[in-house]
């Protein structure tokens, strides 16, 4: 299959690239030195370990997503390989599907990377596996996929370093999407307007983060398996709109 080819090449491209190696290593190291926190208690230990290796997880699939997703496209129209691929039997929207997916793939072996070496220093550390941290991981995948492909939607007519910085200021506006929230109810109209258009246009980042409830047991979610449900399909649903638009837009592209 076309896709799966283009996927694979790009795959086998990003786990060259240094950068995205030197943060996967940088962000396994920060994990493993965890436990040398030794000076606390052991629930203080536990409660820094855990916070900490899930904010290097995800802040460290935040830049090797976005380094990936803003990169993808433009390099091949810059390279003019594009021309190649595309002279070819491939259609555009196979090539764009094919960058999403070997993206993916490249994030999802470094966040399963990270994620190994996470639970299993928490292990070490509290003498017992720990599956719910295992739920933390799985979300910011999900929550880097859609992410991805919101990079590679901006990739389809933004240069790099303006993708950047798009995806990165809508990643931070995202994660506050309880406080966007709040302000639909405001009672000034212009407020209330515009709190709505940015909740429901930009993406809910902030809908993923439940650290909070697998750090802090006392911080409870209704249903947490129907509230991790959601969020998964929120998130392919999402990326399955953002990859259309990305395939509309260069499918219309003078390249």
């Amino acid at each position: 299959m076309v896709t799966m080819a283009i996927a694979k090449q790009t795959l086998e491209d990003m786990l060259r690239r240094k950068i995205l190696l030197i943060l996967l290593i940088v962000a396994l190291g920060m994990i493993a030195l965890g436990p040398s926190v030794g000076f606390l208690s052991p629930r203080e230990s536990s409660v820094v370990l855990r916070s900490m290796g899930l904010a290097v997880i995800l802040i460290a699939g935040l830049l090797i997503t976005i380094l990936s997703g803003i990169q993808v496209i433009p390099t091949e129209v810059e390279r003019r390989t594009i021309y190649t691929v595309l002279s070819k039997p491939v259609q555009r929207y196979e090539f764009v599907l094919g960058k999403f997916l070997g993206g993916i793939f490249t994030v999802f072996v470094m966040i399963a990377a990270m994620g190994i070496v996470f639970l299993g220093v928490l292990a070490w550390q509290e003498r017992h596996f720990a599956p719910d941290m295992l739920k933390g991981v799985l979300l910011t995948f999900f929550q880097m996929m859609l992410l991805g492909a919101m990079a590679i939607f901006f990739s389809t007519f933004a240069t790099p370093v303006v993708n950047f910085f798009l995806s990165f200021s809508l990643f931070i506006v995202g994660n506050m999407s309880a406080v966007t929230e709040s302000l639909t109810s405001n009672k000034n109209p212009v407020t209330r307007i515009l709190a709505s258009i940015v909740h429901f246009l930009i993406p809910n980042f902030g809908n993923f983060n439940i650290q909070n409830k697998l750090i802090h047991p006392e911080v409870t979610i209704s249903n947490e398996t129907v509230f991790i449900v959601q969020n998964i399909v929120y998130a392919i649903i999402y990326s399955a709109v953002l990859l259309i638009l990305a395939i509309l837009v260069f499918d219309r592209r003078e390249v």
